[in-house]
Parts: structure tokens; sequence; C-alpha cells
């Protein structure tokens, strides 16, 4: 079965995943252009993919248990991360890093449709601003730390029933997650477009390391396909 009629987790690694017991299976998807840039730099995104592409993302989201995405994807853009019609099933729980809590209640994402929501806060979050939300139904996990790492975040989605997530950006969430190895999988939707500007956001943010080509992530690739008129990147990190 080819990756566009199995658009989900990687079965096998799944498993072997959720057998752990330590966190969700963590799958990546970004769109971009082809020099990686996912919007530019005054924050226009409105669409770098064409439709087959935006319709396999909206598949992609109704095999995971949840969508994640950071506040800096939430102020630019907006989503609703359901899935619009374009899957059967229950919509999977949005989930939304937020340090501070700076999301308002009125964002598509925290919408009562009968899906989950989660924020994830910082030590600094304003506690009126938790109030606020939890108000209104979401749950809000706050951290000790200003900051929630992987790590922290990761096993408690685990323990509320969310076995595997979708990570929908943006790039310094992206690069978190692959710099603490705990990216699994990544879908990566690339348009034949060339943004050419280097303060243009890409889909992956700055990661900390030697800068030795040898210790870079890896990942195990498949054949490209065509989606449309974009071209997916699939693949399992080898680490993680």
């Amino acid at each position: 079965m080819s990756i566009l009629e199995r658009p989900g987790p990687d079965a096998g690694r799944l498993r072997a995943r959720l057998a752990a017991g330590q966190r969700p299976y963590v799958t990546l998807k970004a769109a971009a252009t082809l020099d990686g840039k996912i919007a530019t730099r005054g924050g226009e995104s409105r669409w770098i993919t064409g439709e087959a592409a935006r319709d396999l993302g909206r598949r992609l989201r109704a095999a995971h248990d949840g969508v994640l995405v950071g506040i800096g994807t939430v102020l630019a853009d907006d989503p609703q991360l359901t899935l619009r019609g374009a899957a059967a099933g229950p919509e999977p729980a949005r989930i939304v890093l937020d340090s501070r809590c700076r999301i308002a209640p009125g964002a598509r994402c925290l919408a009562p449709d009968g899906a989950r929501r989660i924020v994830v806060a910082g030590a600094q979050a304003a506690p009126e601003r938790i109030a606020r939300l939890e108000a209104a139904g979401v749950t809000v996990l706050r951290a000790e730390s200003a900051r929630p790492e992987p790590a922290w975040y990761l096993p408690r989605l685990l323990g509320l029933g969310l076995g595997s997530l979708l990570v929908e950006g943006g790039g310094q969430v992206h690069a978190n997650l692959i710099a603490q190895q705990v990216a699994d999988e990544l879908f990566l939707f690339l348009a034949g477009k060339v943004m050419g500007d280097a303060e243009a956001p890409g889909w992956c943010a700055t990661l900390s390391g030697s800068g030795r080509l040898a210790d870079v992530p890896r990942l195990r690739l498949d054949a490209a396909a065509m989606v449309g008129a974009d071209v997916l990147v699939h693949g399992c990190f080898e680490t993680g």
C-alpha cells in the first residue's frame, strides 16, 4: 500500500512507540516552497500548495488522535484544524503550544464543536487567561517552566489518551521536536515555487548541534509522490 493510500502513522513504528508507553507517536507535516519556505516574510501562506495536497493533509489529521500547532501559527493563520469533510470519524483533539496563553477564546481552533481542545501553557501564563480558557471547556496543561518542552508535554498528552500527534508547525515547533529526537515521521509537501527570501520562515527553524554533517538528523525516505501539482516527500526519522 502506497503512502497516498495510507496517509497516517507507520503501523509498525506506531505499535512500538505505544508499547514503550513514554510519549505519543509524532508526525510532522508541512507545506513549503522548493526552498523550504512556509510563508512570505509578511506572513502570507494561503495557499502554497494545491487543493489535493491540502485534502491529503486533512486525511492525515483524521489518522491521528490529535493535531498540534504552536501559538505563532494560530496568531498568523487562525486555522480551524478540522477535517472539513475530508474523512469520516471523530475530529482529532486540537492542541496549541502557548507558553503565555496569548490565544484568544474566539480562535477558530477552540470552537466548541465536540473535539477536545488543549492548550499547553508555561509558568508565566496569567492565571486569569487560564481560568477563562478552562471556563470555556478547554483543558490547560501548565508547566513549571516558562516554556514547556517536549519531554514535559508529550507524556502528559499520552496520559490524556492521545497516542499519535500530527504536528503542523510552525518551524520552531518542528525544530524543537527534531532536536529533542522525538519526531517519528515527516510528510513534507513541496510546491513548484521558489520564495528566494532568506527572511521568510522555513518549515524547520534553527537546529542546535555541532554543525557536523555526520551529526544532523536523518530520515529513511520513500520515493517521492505527486499529489496534484505538488510533490510529497515522506520518510521516517532514524532517531527518536
